[in-house]
């Protein structure tokens, strides 16, 4: 007895009375399953019969290969269910039909003793048991009381086949809830027989493998193709990963199929057989067949009307995502959804995204097709270069795009991407009858074959006058055979009302409202599009060295030619307008408004600004295109690639080479450095916010001849925003060039130079003469002072030295409170001695060799420089001041 939890009481019934197990013996050469019981009157043996497939079974597509070991042909006449038997939808040589017989085990019972009392009524309970390894999993299966199985961690199957649980059929609901744990079945499935009433197989939260090893394995659970026990069974599934070794999910053919959550089912051959399918809404699935040339989904029969699966539909729900694709390699015959479904429909805001090699979609069963929802977005893409991507293989089917749906549709192809009239493979044209294809008022579609000189959409072959492509109340722009399907549209017409297409060749016939339209013909265009969206604009980048202004149109985006990447995902790219199919209105940076600019073959504007745009501030653009208009202002904020304008230097841009400071004005803010003889200096300060700064260059030993540049840089930052900044940009911001920069319409100033020029100066002065105290004397007196001060002078001049005079006059003569010594100082040079008064006379006059300075007051020796002379008849008590004046004059 497994272990287990009782949980509630589901039902009863009456056991056979004396009844005593003598064999149950299984054969695994041809699964003839025999079960043997002893009564109290006689042996009765009740025996069901392995069932039998057609050469190729469960290989739906493998030309001729066969995939699965096929069980014994031999049937019992006194087989327990009848036999259905349907042929599958061949389309081509290399697809093998499948059929499979019934299979019906006798019922087994208690073997327990104690248990069983002859013609006793006893009570079945429904079970939830809990388990933790293969042997416990088993046997809860095989349980038929047990109605829930929980799985408390992960496991694999021990053997690669467990004959167990392959041959025995299961009757009775179960559900398998995984926990987010795993089991590898290895080369082992579960096998679903007859119900009593409709069964219910509910698997979730569970990671699946398995080991291909023949009929055991070519699902994880199933009917092993017993139609009439498939037709009354639902299976439900939810959150379940599969790995690449499984086989398929379910071969649940005539049986209704719901899936939910999050399921990524990858698969060697197809997810599923089916009857039917409904994805609930919120479902987010990832199907892919990894190995064989087989579809996604395959409607290998048509479902029974009293089946599960009568429905016949393959419907994902609202609000889903559903990515399905082909990793294998080795063929490229089917869609992904195949062969007799009735309906695809794609729900509200739901998004189905196929890759496929060959077909993504394809209508093989008489009056079958696919409706896309308000909001859904469909990207169907195939690589075949030999195949239409919408393949309309029987009559009477339709492809229905519902208001406000996207659609698109991308392939590389010698086919029509969407054929009307399209053979069983889609790879070549037959006659079919009363198809449809229509975009009613979609949000957006696109029909793109990207092969040069092939067409986008065929409505019929020949010269019949079949079927109908219609666009409804939307925008159509057409791109003829040799355009370039990325580049803009040769013909572009907004809000078209109606548009039909019926017929081909000589029986082609068109409609529209939009006489243009009329002359229309599907074997000339490549690709047939419609935005429907307002348009968009994108600036190329703005800065403030431009005066060239250019901005580009996008009338829409659409996914680019590549469908599903193995990412998961699709890539959407800009669509802009064509040769004046949209007009844009730009405001600059000062206000000022350009109206009516019309898009040029690429979709852009330009304009020729009379400013440079401001930096950091917005430029504005507004774009219209027939009845859509901009639904945002296109803001772009002006990139600085400009540096500051060049320092102002207070004191000019000469200087002497006794200068200790520097100092001017610039930017504020802008960080301020130095470059002497082309030598960066480690000197720095930054401009105040009144704009005013100062660099102390006092421990620099200055000549004449030498340069210092003066640079300022800005703090905008790092361009890059652009793929060409000025390389005066760095991680700071812009920097004043060396030498004019020329950049796009500007030519940046190169920074301010200093020149230090040779100069003439009289450097200093003595401060003081101090004559002391003297006394009245009676005879004429002469004093000499003593001296605080240098009187120096410099002369760097160079080559272009000439000669200097020293000049001196009484400022204000010597003088007491009552008393005034008027013309008492005389100096005296190397050849004279002159009186020194109110009138300027030459002290020295000298030119120096060299450059250099010289300290005349180290000559005022033996009687050379300054005295001061008092006659007698002037000395009076007192005490004296006054001021002497040097002057420094240059000799021409």
């Amino acid at each position: 007895m497994l272990k287990g939890k009782i949980i509630t009481l589901l039902f009863s019934g009456v056991l056979a009375t004396n009844i005593s197990p003598i064999a149950n013996i299984s054969s695994d050469t041809n699964h003839q399953n025999t079960d043997v019981y002893l009564t109290e009157n006689e042996i009765q043996i009740e025996q069901t019969m392995g069932t039998s497939t057609s050469l190729g079974s469960d290989t739906e597509k493998t030309g001729g290969k066969i995939e699965e070991t096929t069980e014994s042909a031999v049937q019992s006449t006194d087989s327990l269910n009848d036999i259905t038997t349907s042929s599958s939808n061949v389309q081509d040589s290399s697809h093998i039909e499948e059929t499979e017989e019934s299979k019906e085990p006798a019922i087994e019972t208690n073997t327990d003793k104690n248990i069983l009392d002859k013609e006793r009524s006893v009570q079945r309970v429904a079970e939830i048991l809990e388990v933790s390894n293969w042997s416990e999993f088993v046997q809860a299966v095989r349980n038929e009381s047990v109605t829930k199985i929980v799985l408390k961690s992960s496991f694999v199957n021990p053997s690669n086949t467990d004959t167990s649980l392959t041959s025995y059929v299961r009757r009775n609901d179960l559900e398998i809830d995984g926990q987010g744990n795993r089991i590898d079945f290895k080369s082992t499935s579960i096998q679903l027989g007859a119900p009593t009433g409709t069964g219910n197989f509910h698997m979730h939260d569970i990671v699946l493998n398995q080991r291909y090893g023949g009929a055991n394995s070519e699902d994880i659970v199933g009917n092993r193709l017993n139609y009439t026990n498939g037709g009354k069974w639902r299976y439900r599934f939810g959150n379940i990963t599969t790995e690449s070794g499984v086989q398929r999910l379910a071969r649940a053919s005539h049986s209704e199929v719901t899936v939910y959550g999050v399921m990524n089912i990858n698969t060697r051959a197809e997810n599923f057989y089916l009857g039917s399918l409904k994805m609930e809404d919120g479902t987010t699935y990832k199907g892919n067949v990894n190995f064989y040339d087989f579809s996604i989904f395959w409607y290998n029969v048509p479902a029974g009307d009293t089946s599960t699966g009568a429905s016949k539909e393959f419907t994902i729900g609202k609000n889903c995502r559903v990515d399905v694709t082909q990793s294998q390699t080795s063929g490229t015959t089917y869609p992904a959804v195949y062969s007799y479904y009735q309906a695809l429909t794609v729900g509200e805001n739901s998004t189905f995204n196929v890759n496929m090699p060959g077909n993504a979609v394809r209508f093989d069963m008489n009056g079958s097709g696919m409706t896309v929802k308000s909001g859904a977005i469909v990207n169907l893409t195939s690589k075949r270069n030999s195949g239409s991507v919408v393949a309309y293989s029987n009559n009477n089917t339709y492809l229905n795009v519902e208001p406000g749906a996207y659609f698109y549709t991308i392939g590389v192809s010698n086919q029509p991407l969407i054929n009307l009239s399209a053979n069983g493979t889609g790879t070549g044209n037959i006659r079919r009858q009363n198809n449809k294809l229509v975009l009613n008022s979609p949000a957006q579609y696109d029909i793109r074959n990207l092969r040069d000189n092939y067409a986008a959409v065929q409505v019929a072959t020949g010269n019949y006058a079949d079927n109908t492509f219609q666009i409804v109340d939307s925008d159509i722009d057409l791109w003829k055979l040799a355009t370039q399907p990325l580049g803009p549209s040769d013909e572009t017409y907004p809000k078209v009302a109606q548009f039909s297409v019926s017929g081909n060749g000589s029986a082609e016939k068109i409609s529209s409202t939009t006489t243009e339209l009329n002359r229309f013909s599907q074997k000339n265009y490549r690709r047939i599009s419609g935005m429907n969206q307002n348009p968009i604009v994108e600036w190329t980048p703005v800065t403030d060295a431009d005066k060239k202004i250019q901005a580009r149109v996008v009338i829409g985006y659409v996914p680019d030619n590549n469908g599903l990447n193995s990412e998961g995902e699709v890539t959407y790219i800009p669509v802009y307008a064509s040769k004046n199919q949209a007009k844009v209105t730009i405001t600059d940076t000062f206000g000022k408004i350009m109206k009516d600019l019309l898009t040029d073959a690429e979709g852009y504007v330009n304009y020729q600004s009379e400013n440079f745009n401001l930096a950091g501030k917005e430029m504005l653009a507004n774009a219209q295109r027939g009845p859509w208009s901009s639904k945002e202002t296109a803001k772009y904020s002006v990139i600085d690639v400009t540096p500051p304008e060049p320092a102002t230097i207070n004191g000019g841009n000469s200087q002497p080479p006794s200068i200790k400071e520097l100092s001017g004005i610039g930017e504020a803010g802008a960080i301020v450095t130095v470059r002497l003889n082309n030598q960066d200096l480690a000197l720095k300060t930054t401009v105040s916010s009144e704009g005013k700064w100062t660099l102390l260059l006092s421990e620099l030993s200055l000549k004449k001849g030498d340069i210092l540049q003066i640079f300022l840089r800005d703090t905008s930052g790092k361009v890059t925003q652009i793929p060409d900044p000025p390389s005066l940009n760095n991680d700071i911001g812009n920097i004043e060039p060396e030498e004019d920069y020329p950049y796009r319409d500007a030519v940046f100033k190169a920074a301010t130079k200093v020149e230090i020029l040779g100069t003439l100066e009289l450097l200093s002065v003595p401060t003081i003469l101090d004559f002391g105290t003297q006394k009245i004397s009676s005879v004429n007196t002469q004093y000499t002072p003593s001296v605080n001060g240098d009187l120096i002078v410099s002369d760097t001049r160079g080559e272009e030295k000439s000669s200097w005079r020293m000049m001196l006059k009484e400022k204000t003569p010597l003088a007491s409170s009552d008393h005034q010594l008027a013309g008492a100082f005389y100096y005296t040079n190397a050849s004279q001695t002159m009186n020194v008064s109110a009138e300027k006379i030459i002290a020295e006059e000298r030119k120096l060799s060299d450059d250099g300075e010289v300290n005349l007051t180290n000559e005022w020796k033996n009687e050379k420089g300054i005295s001061l002379k008092i006659p007698i008849e002037k000395q009076r008590l007192g005490t004296y001041s006054g001021t002497l004046e040097w002057s420094l004059e240059d000799v021409p």
